[in-house]
Protein backbone atom coordinates (compact mmCIF):
# COMPACT_ATOMS: atom_id res chain seq x y z
CA UNK A 1 0.00 0.00 0.00
CA UNK A 2 2.98 2.12 0.53
CA UNK A 3 3.84 2.14 -3.05
CA UNK A 4 -0.13 3.56 -4.10
CA UNK A 5 -0.27 7.05 -4.68
CA UNK A 6 -3.08 8.73 -2.35
CA UNK A 7 -6.28 8.56 -5.19
CA UNK A 8 -5.29 4.51 -5.29
CA UNK A 9 -4.84 4.02 -1.28
CA UNK A 10 -8.07 6.01 -0.83
CA UNK A 11 -9.65 4.24 -3.26
CA UNK A 12 -8.48 0.93 -2.06
CA UNK A 13 -8.83 2.06 2.05
CA UNK A 14 -12.85 2.57 0.59
CA UNK A 15 -12.79 -1.07 -0.76
CA UNK A 16 -12.05 -2.55 1.86
CA UNK A 17 -14.60 -0.71 4.47
CA UNK A 18 -17.40 -1.77 2.03
CA UNK A 19 -16.00 -5.36 2.41
CA UNK A 20 -16.07 -5.40 6.30
CA UNK A 21 -19.58 -3.57 6.07
CA UNK A 22 -20.97 -5.63 3.30
CA UNK A 23 -19.20 -9.47 6.08
CA UNK A 24 -21.23 -7.57 8.67
CA UNK A 25 -24.66 -7.13 7.06
CA UNK A 26 -24.20 -10.90 5.76
CA UNK A 27 -23.55 -11.89 9.51
CA UNK A 28 -26.18 -10.09 10.81
CA UNK A 29 -28.67 -11.10 8.46
CA UNK A 30 -28.09 -14.93 8.86
CA UNK A 31 -28.68 -14.52 12.86
CA UNK A 32 -31.80 -13.16 11.91
CA UNK A 33 -33.04 -15.53 9.46
CA UNK A 34 -32.23 -18.30 12.28
CA UNK A 35 -33.81 -16.62 14.48
CA UNK A 36 -37.15 -16.21 12.42
CA UNK A 37 -36.63 -19.87 11.61
CA UNK A 38 -35.96 -21.43 14.82
CA UNK A 39 -39.06 -23.44 16.60
CA UNK A 40 -40.28 -21.96 19.77
CA UNK A 41 -39.34 -24.07 22.80
CA UNK A 42 -40.25 -23.86 26.48
CA UNK A 43 -37.02 -22.99 28.90
CA UNK A 44 -37.59 -25.97 30.83
CA UNK A 45 -37.29 -28.03 27.96
CA UNK A 46 -34.04 -26.68 26.38
CA UNK A 47 -31.06 -28.72 27.26
CA UNK A 48 -28.93 -26.28 29.83
CA UNK A 49 -25.95 -24.84 29.12
CA UNK A 50 -24.50 -25.28 32.96
CA UNK A 51 -24.47 -28.05 34.30
CA UNK A 52 -24.07 -28.25 38.06
CA UNK A 53 -22.92 -31.83 38.50
CA UNK A 54 -20.51 -32.29 35.64
CA UNK A 55 -18.74 -29.02 36.51
CA UNK A 56 -18.60 -30.64 40.03
CA UNK A 57 -17.29 -33.92 39.10
CA UNK A 58 -14.47 -32.04 36.78
CA UNK A 59 -13.12 -30.47 39.50
CA UNK A 60 -13.07 -33.12 41.31
CA UNK A 61 -11.13 -35.20 39.42
CA UNK A 62 -8.97 -31.99 38.76
CA UNK A 63 -8.13 -31.88 42.57
CA UNK A 64 -7.84 -35.52 42.29
CA UNK A 65 -5.25 -35.83 39.11
CA UNK A 66 -3.47 -32.73 40.40
CA UNK A 67 0.12 -32.94 40.83
CA UNK A 68 1.18 -31.30 44.30
CA UNK A 69 3.57 -28.75 43.13
CA UNK A 70 0.84 -27.68 40.58
CA UNK A 71 -1.64 -27.22 43.35
CA UNK A 72 1.14 -25.53 45.80
CA UNK A 73 2.14 -23.10 42.97
CA UNK A 74 -1.93 -22.03 42.50
CA UNK A 75 -2.02 -22.07 45.91
CA UNK A 76 0.91 -19.39 46.46
CA UNK A 77 0.39 -17.16 44.27
CA UNK A 78 -3.22 -17.08 45.22
CA UNK A 79 -1.64 -15.93 48.56
CA UNK A 80 1.17 -13.69 47.47
CA UNK A 81 -1.58 -11.64 45.59
CA UNK A 82 -4.15 -11.95 48.67
CA UNK A 83 -1.37 -10.31 50.83
CA UNK A 84 -0.71 -7.44 48.69
CA UNK A 85 -4.13 -6.79 48.07
CA UNK A 86 -4.96 -6.61 52.18
CA UNK A 87 -1.14 -4.55 52.65
CA UNK A 88 -2.30 -2.32 49.62
CA UNK A 89 -5.76 -1.67 51.88
CA UNK A 90 -4.37 -1.35 54.85
CA UNK A 91 -1.43 1.23 54.02
CA UNK A 92 -3.48 3.34 51.58
CA UNK A 93 -3.76 6.15 53.82
CA UNK A 94 -0.47 5.78 55.40
CA UNK A 95 1.48 5.66 52.28
CA UNK A 96 2.29 9.18 52.35
CA UNK A 97 5.29 8.59 54.69
CA UNK A 98 8.23 8.13 51.98
CA UNK A 99 10.01 5.10 53.57
CA UNK A 100 6.47 3.48 53.51
CA UNK A 101 5.85 4.04 49.92
CA UNK A 102 9.34 2.66 49.20
CA UNK A 103 8.71 -0.11 50.68
CA UNK A 104 4.98 -0.89 49.18
CA UNK A 105 6.97 -0.49 45.82
CA UNK A 106 9.51 -3.24 46.73
CA UNK A 107 6.83 -5.54 47.92
CA UNK A 108 4.74 -4.93 44.97
CA UNK A 109 7.95 -5.47 42.82
CA UNK A 110 8.86 -8.60 44.42
CA UNK A 111 5.25 -10.18 44.56
CA UNK A 112 5.36 -9.48 40.19
CA UNK A 113 8.71 -11.10 39.98
CA UNK A 114 6.93 -14.20 42.36
CA UNK A 115 3.58 -14.15 40.35
CA UNK A 116 5.72 -14.24 36.95
CA UNK A 117 8.11 -17.08 38.07
CA UNK A 118 5.01 -19.27 39.40
CA UNK A 119 2.89 -18.68 36.31
CA UNK A 120 6.04 -19.87 33.50
CA UNK A 121 6.78 -23.24 36.30
CA UNK A 122 2.73 -23.66 35.91
CA UNK A 123 2.60 -23.26 32.31
CA UNK A 124 5.52 -25.77 32.00
CA UNK A 125 3.75 -28.79 33.92
CA UNK A 126 0.54 -28.29 32.34
CA UNK A 127 2.29 -29.10 29.02
CA UNK A 128 5.73 -30.56 30.34
CA UNK A 129 8.71 -31.57 27.87
CA UNK A 130 9.33 -35.06 28.88
CA UNK A 131 10.38 -36.74 25.51
CA UNK A 132 9.96 -40.48 25.02
CA UNK A 133 6.73 -40.46 27.51
CA UNK A 134 9.06 -40.74 30.38
CA UNK A 135 7.34 -39.55 33.70
CA UNK A 136 8.98 -36.17 34.69
CA UNK A 137 11.41 -35.75 37.38
CA UNK A 138 10.86 -33.86 40.65
CA UNK A 139 13.36 -31.04 39.37
CA UNK A 140 10.99 -30.29 36.40
CA UNK A 141 8.34 -29.05 38.36
CA UNK A 142 10.12 -26.97 40.81
CA UNK A 143 12.93 -24.00 39.96
CA UNK A 144 15.93 -22.54 42.13
CA UNK A 145 15.08 -19.57 40.68
CA UNK A 146 11.14 -19.59 41.07
CA UNK A 147 11.67 -20.56 45.01
CA UNK A 148 14.30 -17.27 45.48
CA UNK A 149 11.43 -15.02 43.92
CA UNK A 150 9.04 -16.19 46.25
CA UNK A 151 11.07 -16.11 49.43
CA UNK A 152 12.23 -12.62 48.55
CA UNK A 153 8.29 -11.90 48.12
CA UNK A 154 7.44 -13.49 51.86
CA UNK A 155 10.54 -11.62 52.83
CA UNK A 156 9.00 -8.37 51.89
CA UNK A 157 6.20 -9.08 52.90
CA UNK A 158 7.19 -9.45 56.50
CA UNK A 159 9.54 -6.40 56.42
CA UNK A 160 6.34 -4.46 55.09
CA UNK A 161 4.31 -5.58 57.97
CA UNK A 162 6.83 -4.84 60.64
CA UNK A 163 7.42 -1.29 58.88
CA UNK A 164 3.18 -0.85 58.72
CA UNK A 165 2.74 -1.58 62.27
CA UNK A 166 5.45 0.82 63.09
CA UNK A 167 4.46 3.98 61.10
CA UNK A 168 0.34 3.33 62.05
CA UNK A 169 1.64 3.60 65.61
CA UNK A 170 3.35 7.11 64.98
CA UNK A 171 0.52 8.27 63.33
CA UNK A 172 -2.26 7.50 65.83
CA UNK A 173 0.38 9.67 68.31
CA UNK A 174 1.32 12.51 65.50
CA UNK A 175 -1.72 12.77 63.12
CA UNK A 176 -0.58 14.61 59.89
CA UNK A 177 2.94 14.21 61.14
CA UNK A 178 4.30 12.28 58.17
CA UNK A 179 7.76 13.89 57.60
CA UNK A 180 8.60 13.47 61.24
CA UNK A 181 7.18 9.65 61.32
CA UNK A 182 9.52 9.16 58.18
CA UNK A 183 12.82 10.46 60.33
CA UNK A 184 11.47 8.60 63.27
CA UNK A 185 11.08 5.26 61.28
CA UNK A 186 14.13 5.83 58.57
CA UNK A 187 17.00 7.36 61.42
CA UNK A 188 15.75 5.84 64.67
CA UNK A 189 15.55 1.89 63.93
CA UNK A 190 19.25 1.74 64.39
CA UNK A 191 19.90 1.66 68.34
CA UNK A 192 21.65 4.46 69.92
CA UNK A 193 20.90 6.65 66.71
CA UNK A 194 20.18 9.89 67.65
CA UNK A 195 17.13 11.71 65.66
CA UNK A 196 17.63 15.28 65.48
CA UNK A 197 13.87 16.83 65.22
CA UNK A 198 14.72 20.62 63.67
CA UNK A 199 10.90 21.49 62.78
CA UNK A 200 9.10 23.63 65.63
CA UNK A 201 6.24 22.26 64.79
CA UNK A 202 7.51 18.78 64.67
CA UNK A 203 9.14 18.89 68.22
CA UNK A 204 5.77 20.69 69.90
CA UNK A 205 3.50 17.58 68.52
CA UNK A 206 6.51 15.02 69.68
CA UNK A 207 6.94 16.55 73.36
CA UNK A 208 2.77 16.80 73.17
CA UNK A 209 2.21 13.10 72.36
CA UNK A 210 4.89 12.13 75.18
CA UNK A 211 2.73 14.35 77.33
CA UNK A 212 -0.56 13.13 76.37
CA UNK A 213 0.76 9.26 77.32
CA UNK A 214 1.99 10.44 80.81
CA UNK A 215 -1.08 12.10 81.60
CA UNK A 216 -3.46 8.33 81.04
CA UNK A 217 -0.39 6.64 83.58
CA UNK A 218 0.18 9.58 86.04
CA UNK A 219 -0.60 12.76 87.32
CA UNK A 220 1.30 15.67 85.98
CA UNK A 221 0.89 19.54 86.11
CA UNK A 222 -1.75 20.42 83.44
CA UNK A 223 -0.71 24.10 83.28
CA UNK A 224 2.96 22.83 81.95
CA UNK A 225 3.15 22.49 78.13
CA UNK A 226 6.21 20.55 78.52
CA UNK A 227 6.40 16.57 79.65
CA UNK A 228 7.87 15.72 82.97
CA UNK A 229 11.45 14.38 82.47
CA UNK A 230 11.72 10.52 82.55
CA UNK A 231 15.23 10.73 84.02
CA UNK A 232 17.16 13.87 84.92
CA UNK A 233 21.40 13.74 84.79
CA UNK A 234 23.92 15.74 87.01
CA UNK A 235 27.52 16.57 86.30
CA UNK A 236 29.30 17.61 88.95
CA UNK A 237 33.09 18.82 88.81
CA UNK A 238 35.81 19.63 91.23
CA UNK A 239 38.11 23.31 90.93
CA UNK A 240 40.95 21.29 91.24
CA UNK A 241 43.25 21.13 87.84
CA UNK A 242 45.76 19.58 89.89
CA UNK A 243 43.40 16.15 90.76
CA UNK A 244 40.87 16.69 88.48
CA UNK A 245 37.46 14.40 89.56
CA UNK A 246 34.17 14.38 88.20
CA UNK A 247 30.79 13.14 89.82
CA UNK A 248 28.14 11.92 87.41
CA UNK A 249 24.71 11.35 88.47
CA UNK A 250 21.46 9.86 87.14
CA UNK A 251 18.22 10.03 89.16
CA UNK A 252 14.84 8.30 88.12
CA UNK A 253 12.16 9.64 90.17
CA UNK A 254 9.13 7.97 91.63
CA UNK A 255 6.45 7.58 89.34
CA UNK A 256 3.58 10.04 91.23
CA UNK A 257 0.12 8.49 91.22
CA UNK A 258 1.10 5.15 91.93
CA UNK A 259 1.94 3.72 95.22
CA UNK A 260 5.70 1.75 95.15
CA UNK A 261 7.67 0.43 97.70
CA UNK A 262 10.62 1.92 95.92
CA UNK A 263 11.27 6.54 95.61
CA UNK A 264 12.94 6.09 92.83
CA UNK A 265 16.00 5.19 91.59
CA UNK A 266 19.85 6.76 91.90
CA UNK A 267 22.54 6.32 90.19
CA UNK A 268 25.96 7.34 90.63
CA UNK A 269 29.54 7.24 88.89
CA UNK A 270 33.02 8.72 90.38
CA UNK A 271 35.63 9.19 87.86
CA UNK A 272 39.15 10.58 88.52
CA UNK A 273 42.31 11.45 86.89
CA UNK A 274 46.33 12.19 87.94
CA UNK A 275 48.80 14.19 86.88
CA UNK A 276 51.97 12.70 86.37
Amino acid sequence: RSKLSPEQEKTFALKEASEAISLLMNLRAFWEDSWEEAEAEAAFEQDPLFNPYITVEMMLHSLETIHPALLMNQVLAVNLSNARFVLSAASKQARQVHILAEGFRNLDDAIDLALAALTKDSSDQVAPNTPGGKSADLLSHLATDTIAKCEEACNQIGEFEILLSRSLALLEKLPGKYGLVDSLLQEGCTDGTFVFVKDPSDRDALLGAIRSGQMVNVTIDPSSFFPDASMREYVLSNSDRLNPCQLNARLVPSTRGVASSFNGSLLLALSSSEHN
